[in-house]
């Protein structure tokens, strides 16, 4: 792609859109920034950026701007529904992705991975066998370091791993991975999403430019990859349960993989769908390389990331756990799967748009009492508080007020909230520190 002189529109000006800024400025491009943010919370970004000649619009978007652009850069998040993008779609402007972006820049092999959930935790998985086996690993986009970061300059890595979300994949024409794995595919996201289709169809785009040489690694039982198999032209390997021999399957008690057999007793990662996250980074690693003692030690010895099932230890004899991760209901039927029974359930966040439907028949099993907190309190408790009591709480503090009023000893309590947390916090990780904050001043007071 040719860049020098050319008009290129960077939207959001978060850590994404900064990077891109930076890597276009020194590509010869002539650069603008776009962002809906006020000129004070931009002070430093805008500070960086002025001495480069880069302009930064701020406190919203003008037409003005994105019609000058002959391609535009959409930081993740950043939604092709914004009107000044549907208007520069019409004016037949590139719109792409930052990781459309860097991808043209990328020269070493990459495992891309997708999914509705457990995204993070495969991702870090994967990257962590690499390094046992002496990989030196990229670890990023979606997660921690955006990819653009190091596009034009990857040398140093032998292997990039790389988290995609469906605002990411929904803006690639080009990206082509060597090893795409789809986790699972789940209604999410449909703030952002025009449809639930939409939404499938930028998971998919993962695999649309591979051919017959690569990879691509899905969940076996998922209607909705399932659905959509004859499209990938990439050699295909399944994992789930009782599979055939040209997939990875778990058995109740270890995984093969074609004449493999994987006892990954003694590993720290619990609940069942942590077997699919598994059974995923073998199949991945395996491709890359690596040898079967090499990944099962790393499973073994890999430690759980935080606030994904995060258990927190005992108060007042109940158990005590942390999964603000799970920002949808998929995730939090996950996590109550794995959680023991009687359940005081902590949900509720910024409403996505998605039915809390399939929650329904784990909360009449398993949660004794729902406590319901932020944005979409009131319709959680209308479509899952039909045959289980619901409470309502302002706060996080005031929702495990109400758990110690109804504890009793052997409960699971589980924050697991199905929702996004940008209603009452600045992220998932700010909602997850906070409820951690309480409990344990509970257990030291």
């Amino acid at each position: 792609m040719k860049l020098k002189d050319k008009n290129v529109l960077v939207v959001g000006l978060g850590k994404t859109g900064l990077e891109t800024a930076m890597f276009l400025y020194e590509k010869g491009a002539q650069v603008r920034v776009s962002d809906m943010s006020t000129p004070e919370k931009l002070a430093k970004e805008i500070e960086l950026l002025g001495p480069k000649g880069i302009e930064v619009e701020s406190g919203g978007h003008t037409d003005e701007t994105f019609l000058w652009a002959e391609l535009i850069v959409l930081s993740p998040g950043v939604p092709y529904t914004t009107p000044e993008v549907r208007k520069a779609l019409k004016e037949n402007i590139e719109v792409i992705s930052e990781v459309e972006l860097a991808s043209i820049f990328i020269t070493k092999p990459v495992i891309a991975v997708t999914g509705s959930n457990g995204k993070t935790t495969t991702c870090t998985l994967i990257s962590e066998i690499l390094k046992k086996c002496g990989k030196k690993v990229f670890l990023g986009a979606n997660i921690g370091t955006p990819l653009i970061s190091i596009a034009d300059r990857d040398s140093e890595y032998d292997v990039l791993v790389l988290e995609l979300s469906s605002f990411q994949l929904q803006g690639v024409y080009s990206f082509r991975p060597d090893i795409a794995v789809v986790l699972n595919i789940s209604p999410n996201h449909l703030d952002h999403h025009e449809s639930y289709t939409e939404y499938i169809e930028s998971k998919m785009k993962i695999a649309m430019n591979q051919r017959s040489d690569d990879i691509f690694i899905y969940k076996s039982d998922d209607e909705e990859i399932n659905n959509r198999l004859p499209r990938v032209k990439a050699n295909k390997i399944p994992f789930g349960d009782a599979l055939s021999e040209n997939g990875i399957s778990y058995n109740g008690c270890c995984v093969r993989y074609e004449n493999e057999i994987y006892e990954l007793s003694g590993m720290k990662l619990r609940g069942r769908h942590n077997i699919d996250n598994i059974m995923a980074a073998i199949a991945g690693t395996r491709a890359l390389g690596c040898e079967p003692v090499q990944i099962k030690k790393a499973v073994i010895e890999f430690d759980p990331l935080p606030h994904r099932n995060e258990y927190l230890g005992e108060v007042r004899g109940a158990y005590f756990y942390n999964d603000s991760k799970s920002t949808s209901p998929g995730a939090t039927l996950s996590a109550l799967e794995s959680t023991r029974a009687p359940v005081i359930l902590i949900a509720g966040g910024k409403d996505k748009g998605v039915s809390y439907d399939a929650l329904s028949n784990i909360v009449n099993e398993k949660v004794k009492v729902l406590v319901l907190i932020g944005e979409a309190r009131q319709r959680m408790s209308e479509e899952l508080g039909g045959n289980v009591r619901s409470i309502m709480a302002d706060t996080l503090k005031g929702a495990v007020d109400s758990v110690l009023d109804n504890l009793e000893p052997r409960d699971s309590v589980l924050f697991s909230p199905a929702c996004s947390s940008f209603d009452m916090f600045e992220s998932y990780e700010d909602r997850g520190r906070r409820f951690k904050e309480i409990v344990e001043n509970i257990r030291y007071s």
